[in-house]
């Protein structure tokens, strides 16, 4: 009797010293990253006497654990973005920063002027106004540039963390399976939840999926299926690339066995803080830069088309406001030739310039221009075929059927069949614009053209309407405006000849126009004549026979204001397309005010958006980890009670083996 005793009493004091020894591990991890709360649970012995074998286990459930790793990676994905999204919406919301202010002011300078067009004071302020506006562009890219540095930065801060959780995992992997899955070789605990804590930390950088393998391994999956840690220790690193444009790089998985092998990672599913870093940039960073870039190019080419309408303070036809920035196209790295493209904008096709960037690519006896998304997915659609017959070429939207998308594109080199170009003329072109004269003179606000009655004329007719467009000498043949100024062979006399006709004659009698009415609606007389002389007019009220009129280069004009006026009315004119899929103009277009404030809605409903988001992950991941906590997690009042239980039952314990030893004394005693 006092035998079983013994061992009752010997198997219960070491169960219970096991025990103690569980909670007290509990209670002095409770601090620890990742640890994970620990039980120990005993067998009977198989004749009833004494405590069995004993087993310590993590409480840890799989379907928790995976449900933690989800919600990590949701609650990262939209905390990376929100505070990235912040720091532009800060940007674009400071009033210090507002281009639509810059363009107000321009426009209220062009105004000013207009009262008294030959003031030069008054020029001066339309100088400085556009100076600023060019400040603005400038400084508001320069800033979103520095973000798209910054995420770039972060990409490689956040990829080489990503990689060493990787090859973590893996390590942990190959040291747990040495120990096998039998019960001779138990492995330990910490091991497990090291691994668990690596794999939780990957959740934080990319949405992961994970399988147990037979061998107690770990293997880890993208939440698109691609694998990062495989069986054997093996796994597989991410990296970054940028083809073709360096400085926007992408993510790639490079094969751990073959470096030179990479495969491409769908963002879109990759969640986490890089999928939310690269989020933010499609869907913030990039539309931002691309859209300031068609406001600046779209807006300073129709101020010069306007400009070179009109006549300067010198009496010359106008020039240029603005010089408008070309860039160079980015070559895929699998291109064959060794062409080369620069692109700029077409002078005048400002309005039919979208806010996208554009893929070139080389064929067969052609060149093929598509637009592409900020996924970079080509746009269904968007295709401009453009015939080239050799190169060096250059293309503009006169080779594409009156739209290339603005763009103006110079090929050289000899680049091969199959070959591709990605054209960003948009993404550096607000901080490169640059003003192309400081003179104030060379604001044109006057109209080149003037028209006069003769006093002596019977009738009552009027010239109305005169609208110039075109002053280049090489576009308007035979008639139109000379260089440096002036019409050819002018002024020009328009006589009324009866039967709702008009004759127009230069100053040598040769003639220039007849233009015939079958009604008493006069429009457009050079149109009707069938002749483009770069301006036009209409003849309202009621000619009499021989009535004439005088039409005249504005020599002396300098208190004209009427290309001035023309000028003021760009800023509600719709000179910025809406998408490459819309012809441009109309209600396919928006006004200078109306795209930049699209673009800052854009920035402000995203944001909003995103902070909505993060407060529901946030709220999800709490719910879920306080889930986790109530099974996994170390609660003090639990292993206290423990504590206090496990000491009187060890205590109780050693009373067994006390009486045990007792009985075995009165057995000694009684055979003596």
């Amino acid at each position: 009797m006092s035998d079983n005793l013994l061992r009752i009493g010997t198997s219960a004091i070491l169960a219970n010293s096991t025990l103690l020894n569980t909670t007290s591990n509990n209670i002095a991890n409770i601090n620890t990253e990742g640890y994970v709360r620990q039980r120990t649970e005993f067998e009977s012995q198989i004749l009833g006497l004494g405590v069995g074998k004993g087993t310590t286990e993590r409480l840890v459930s799989d379907f928790t654990l995976k449900q933690l790793r989800r919600d990590t990676s949701n609650y990262s994905y939209a905390q990376q973005y929100v505070t990235e999204a912040n720091r532009v919406d800060a940007l674009f919301s400071n009033p210090a920063n507002s281009i639509a202010t810059g363009i107000n002011d321009l426009f209220k300078q062009f105004q000013i002027a207009n009262n008294e067009p030959a003031t030069l004071a008054n020029r001066q302020l339309i100088i400085g106004s556009s100076q600023a506006l060019l400040d603005k562009f400038s400084t508001l890219s320069s800033l979103v540039l520095d973000q798209e540095n910054f995420v770039n930065q972060q990409l490689d801060i956040y990829t080489s963390e990503t990689n060493g959780y990787i090859k973590q995992i893996a390590d942990l992997n190959l040291e747990i399976a040495s120990f096998g899955t039998g019960n001779s070789r138990p492995v330990p605990l910490d091991l497990l939840d090291k691994r668990d804590l690596a794999i939780k930390n990957l959740a934080e950088m990319v949405e992961i999926r994970t399988l147990d393998a037979d061998n107690g391994e770990k293997l880890v999956f993208l939440g698109t299926g691609q694998s990062l840690v495989v069986e054997r220790g093996q796994f597989n690193l991410v990296t970054l690339r940028g083809d073709p444009d360096p400085s926007q790089r992408d993510l790639k998985l490079q094969l751990s066995g073959r470096t030179t092998v990479e495969r491409d990672i769908d963002i879109e599913a990759l969640g986490g803080k890089i999928g939310g870093l690269l989020k933010f940039r499609e869907e913030i960073l990039v539309p931002t830069q691309n859209r300031l870039g068609q406001l600046a190019l779209s807006m300073t080419d129709a101020m010069n088309s306007q400009n070179r309408l009109g006549m300067n303070l010198n009496g010359e036809i106008g020039g240029n406001l603005f010089t408008l920035p070309v860039s160079s196209g980015f070559a895929l790295s699998s291109n064959a030739g060794t062409g080369a493209v620069t692109v700029g904008i077409e002078q005048g096709e400002g309005e039919s310039l979208p806010p996208n960037d554009f893929l070139l690519t080389v064929e067969a006896g052609q060149v093929r221009i598509q637009a592409i998304d900020v996924k970079g997915n080509v746009i269904t659609g968007s295709d401009k075929v453009v015939p080239v017959g050799g190169f060096p070429v250059t293309i503009s939207s006169a080779d594409a059927g009156g739209d290339l998308y603005g763009l103006e594109i110079t090929l050289t080199g000899a680049p091969a069949v199959g070959d591709q170009f990605e054209l960003k003329p948009l993404s550096t072109a607000s901080r490169t614009l640059k003003l192309a004269t400081t003179r104030p003179e060379d604001i044109a606000l006057a109209s080149p053209v003037r028209t006069e009655f003769t006093v002596t004329n019977l009738g009552n007719a009027q010239v109305e309407g005169l609208t110039v467009t075109d002053t280049t000498p090489a576009t308007l043949p035979a008639y139109g405006f000379d260089t440096p100024s002036g019409l050819i062979n002018g002024p020009w006399t328009m006589t009324y000849v009866g039967g709702d006709t008009f004759e127009i004659v230069d100053n040598l009698g040769n003639p220039v126009a007849t233009a015939a009415f079958g009604s008493n609606q006069y429009q457009d007389i050079f149109a009707q004549a069938g002749i483009d002389v770069g301006f036009d007019f209409s003849v309202t009220g009621v000619p009499a026979i021989g009535d004439t009129f005088n039409i005249s280069f504005n020599d002396g004009g300098f208190n004209d204001n009427r290309n001035g006026l023309a000028l003021s009315a760009l800023q509600t004119a719709q000179t910025t397309r809406l998408n490459p899929l819309s012809v441009p103009g109309g209600v396919n277009s928006v006004n200078f005010n109306q795209s930049y404030g699209d673009m800052v809605s854009l920035i402000g409903e995203r944001t909003n958006q995103a902070r909505n988001n993060e407060a529901a992950g946030k709220a999800l991941l709490e719910q879920t980890t306080a889930w986790y906590e109530s099974l996994s997690g170390v609660s003090l009042d639990e292993e206290a009670s423990n504590l206090v239980r496990f000491q009187q039952t060890y205590a109780a314990a050693a009373r067994i083996i006390s009486t045990s030893q007792t009985v075995f004394d009165t057995l000694l005693a009684a055979v003596r």
